[in-house]
């Protein structure tokens, strides 16, 4: 994944928008998730793990709230049709609308409930849980019943084609006596959902709630393998182990399984880590392999310095059974390394580093049996100080945040993905919400986490949405997605609170008071007024968006935008302050027009080529600057100053 710069300008922004696109290329875990099981195997890694990933979130199996038939119709969705999604066994496309339907699809328990957690109830973690659920057509979930996974070799096997491919699912026998042989392409996917059930349910209580798991275990006894369809059992198994392993061996992981992780992982909290690092299958259990050969270490990486961010990159390993890879981090060039995250792909960026301090590298490459290959050669880089890595915060009385849009009651989607509100920093200083919190007077209650920081710049928008994903949420482009949140259609309060737990700003709203109706969010009329909270000061939009609601996420909509707070001196060419022209300036630029980034602390300054205007010209003529000297950046430029050609963009 090299991005070498050449002379023409259109290799020189390609190679810039991909860079920008890793982020939401990779499906992978958090820097540092991982980080307590590293090192470790057998029952110690199984342990680590189960730490890692338990206590998550419960979403109810049925509910008017988002229940799991709304994260299913997202984590299943068919990549060709956001309105249909693929049923596991059958690999059918089928409506999303169509649930519980013969034409349609339901929700199948890859560990079957019967095996441990038959009584659904608001306690019944495994019931529910999205890592084993999976969309399916009713007749072949039925067909599957409560059979283990397992060859089917009997004279009476029982074909269930696999629509579009030329392979077959399997059935013979009956309950735990059965078998079901998944079809080629689903084997592993069915396997590492079994394997993440042994591994997440150890007995026990759920330390939050309070309530009562059962320990699950695989086995090769069917013998253990006891239906109970009347009460939940303290401990039970499913199967086979064996066969399990030879599919996770022979189906690895897709792109499928680790978007299906990431989705699932935005709802409920965790991750299943035999999707992240699948080499930890054979870590823990005996994989029928007699493979011992590590991959190749992998080559130096490359570091890339950015504002708050170091961007890692390094050449692909070749060999066919690879894994993933583990990339470690030390202050030091000498160590010790502590893993930092893992990844997929041969690129990571690293937004957990302090502006300002150097950090060492080196990066390791696993395959599917486990083996885990030496270290790369170390690299080293230093992270632009920024507001989110190192910058002096403001103090709380210079913050002046507003809630400035709401989106209670969307039309076009359901309120479950498509509710949304709007933050507007009215203040001279940037301000970064990572630690904040977002509540009602109730219960609803949500601790804003962005390790990498979430700043909202001076005169800038932030949007919250209650799904980041733009084919569902009715075309909202959210800057941050959070959970365990609503906005109630009728009354209720969004409440915006610091690290310190400081209130900073609120809206008391009512559907009687606010101008607010199905598929209309409220606006504040005037960004600066006085009195944000009175229902006085709020319009309802008029501005469409997306699929069609009206609303104006991420712009003033129908108020008008503050001019500057000062009319300060700035470095041309430096968008992102930080007092020097250099590669991190057209990627903020890049990142500001292709939407990452809502807006710039000075307009002027990201303005290169002083034509007044901010667009992809301003990138190229940086990166004409930096790589090729073939122009000039206007003043003012060296010492910070004022802008000597009138324009509209201000500082």
């Amino acid at each position: 994944m090299r991005f070498v710069f050449k002379t023409c300008r259109l290799s020189l922004m390609v190679g810039f928008i991909g860079l920008l696109g890793w982020n939401a290329a990779l499906a992978d875990p958090p820097p540092g998730y991982y980080s307590s099981a590293n090192g470790l195997a057998g029952e110690s890694l199984r342990l680590a793990l189960h730490e890692i990933v338990d206590d998550h979130q419960r979403i109810p199996y049925t509910s008017s709230a988002t229940d799991t038939w709304d994260v299913l119709g997202i984590s299943e969705q068919d990549p060709n049709n956001p309105s249909r999604v693929i049923t596991v066994y059958r690999n059918t496309s089928v409506l999303r609308t169509e649930q519980n339907t013969s034409i349609g699809w339901n929700r199948e328990h890859t560990w079957p409930s019967s095996f441990g957690y038959t009584n659904d109830n608001g306690c019944n973690y495994p019931y529910s849980d999205l890592h084993q659920l999976r969309a399916a057509s009713p007749s072949y979930n039925s067909a599957r019943g409560n059979r283990p996974y397992d060859w089917c070799t009997s004279a009476n096997c029982e074909s269930f084609v696999a629509e579009g491919t030329a392979f077959s699912n399997f059935s013979s026998g009956f309950g735990s006596t059965g078998s079901w042989e998944t079809w080629e392409d689903r084997r592993g996917d069915v396997a590492r959902n079994i394997f993440y059930m042994d591994m997440r349910y150890e007995g026990g209580n759920h330390s939050i709630t309070g309530c009562s798991e059962p320990d699950l275990r695989i086995t090769d006894n069917r013998n253990l393998i006891v239906s109970n369809t009347n009460q939940n059992q303290s401990v039970a198994y499913m199967g086979l182990l064996s066969v399990l392993l030879e599919w996770h061996l022979e189906d690895p992981v897709s792109v499928a399984e680790q978007n299906r992780n990431d989705v699932i992982f935005g709802y409920q909290g965790n991750r299943n880590p035999f999707i992240d690092h699948p080499e930890f299958v054979c870590q823990i259990w005996a994989c029928p392999t007699t493979d011992t050969t590590p991959p190749a270490a992998p080559a130096t990486p490359l570091v890339t310095v950015a504002t708050c961010e170091l961007i890692l990159d390094w050449a692909d390993n070749t060999e066919a059974d690879l894994a993933s890879y583990t990339v470690y981090r030390s202050t030091a060039s000498t160590g010790p390394y502590t893993a930092v995250g893992s990844t997929s792909l041969s690129a990571f960026s690293d937004t957990t580093v302090t502006g300002g301090v150097a950090y060492h590298y080196q990066v390791t490459a696993a395959d599917l049996s486990g083996n885990q290959s030496s270290a790369s050669a170390s690299a080293s880089g230093t992270a632009i100080t920024g507001a989110a890595c190192g910058g002096n915060p403001p103090n709380p009385g210079d913050v002046n945040l507003v809630i400035s849009e709401l989106m209670a009651n969307p039309q076009a989607v359901g309120d479950s993905t498509g509710e949304w509100l709007e933050i507007f920093n009215r203040g001279a200083d940037a301000v970064d919400l990572n630690g904040w919190t977002l509540r009602d007077d109730d219960t609803d209650f949500h601790l804003i986490t962005a390790p990498g920081g979430l700043v909202i710049p001076p005169l800038g928008f932030l949007v919250f949405a209650r799904s980041g994903d733009v084919t569902v949420n009715g075309g909202v482009s959210a800057d941050y997605v959070y959970s365990s949140f609503i906005l109630a259609n009728s009354v209720d309060e969004v409440v915006l609170l610091d690290d310190q737990g400081l209130e900073h700003t609120r809206v008391n709203y009512t559907s009687g008071t606010f101008p607010y109706a199905a598929g209309q969010s409220c606006e504040l009329s005037d960004l600066l007024t006085t009195a944000p909270g009175a229902a006085s000061s709020w319009s309802a939009s008029q501005q469409a968006f997306g699929s069609g609601d009206l609303g104006s996420p991420g712009n003033e909509g129908g108020a008008t935008l503050p001019p500057p707070t000062s009319n300060n001196d700035f470095l041309r060419g430096d968008p992102n302050g930080d007092g020097t022209t250099d590669i991190s300036d057209p990627i903020m630029m890049l990142e500001f027009l292709f939407g990452s980034v809502t807006s710039l602390v000075c307009p002027d300054s990201g303005d290169a080529n002083d034509d007044g205007a901010l667009d992809i010209s301003d990138a190229v003529f940086l990166l004409q600057y930096l790589f090729e000297g073939t122009v000039v950046i206007p003043p003012p430029v060296g010492t910070p100053g004022p802008d000597p050609t009138a324009d509209g963009l201000g500082c």
